[in-house]
């Protein structure tokens, strides 16, 4: 290589990087600023339209609050996948009879599209024949932000605080 090639690649290559050097970085787009307290009072809210419509007997209401793809996890039973497979649980337990859900949450976390609550709720059963039972579980729901900007759940897991039956005085 001549003393000219070289200094014509030299040149080359020092030009190219004072080009690039000279050009801006893009800014990258914001996320979006989130108003918490807004989207913790949407939760709120839909939490307090699932007890009105659970605690009237509504299913269709009551399955309108969760995604399309959520998943509710209860004790002792599979796994109830999809609002339609939700929405024909809730059926066929509103036909055993009256069922009663008050809810004192613990904590709501947002983060961005998600957010999870943590509570205690009380649920009473009562058969269309037979006594009320009460029931005291402790749940975990994950919800989504939707694309029209609402909130619907989209995990919701619970189990009882209620000893085994049988395991009452026992201890580990």
């Amino acid at each position: 290589m001549t003393l000219r090639n070289v200094f014509v690649c030299a040149f080359a290559l020092t030009s190219m990087l004072m080009f690039t050097a000279c050009q801006t970085t893009p800014t990258p787009t914001p996320e979006p600023k989130r108003d918490v307290a807004a989207d913790i009072a949407a939760i709120n809210g839909l939490r307090n339209r699932f007890a009105a419509a659970y605690n009237s007997g509504d299913a269709a209401a009551a399955a309108a609050c969760y995604a399309d793809d959520a998943v509710v996890m209860l004790p002792n039973q599979p796994a109830i996948e999809g609002s339609q497979s939700i929405r024909a649980w809730l059926e066929a337990s509103f036909k055993e009879g009256a069922a009663k859900i008050v809810h004192t949450p613990l904590e709501i976390q947002v983060a961005g599209d998600w957010a999870y609550e943590r509570g205690n709720a009380v649920v009473t059963i009562t058969p269309k024949s037979g006594k009320p039972t009460e029931e005291s579980i402790k749940y975990l729901v994950i919800s989504k932000r939707q694309p029209d900007g609402s909130w619907k759940v989209y995990r919701d897991i619970d189990n009882s605080n209620n000893p085994l039956p049988g395991a009452a005085g026992k201890k580990k």
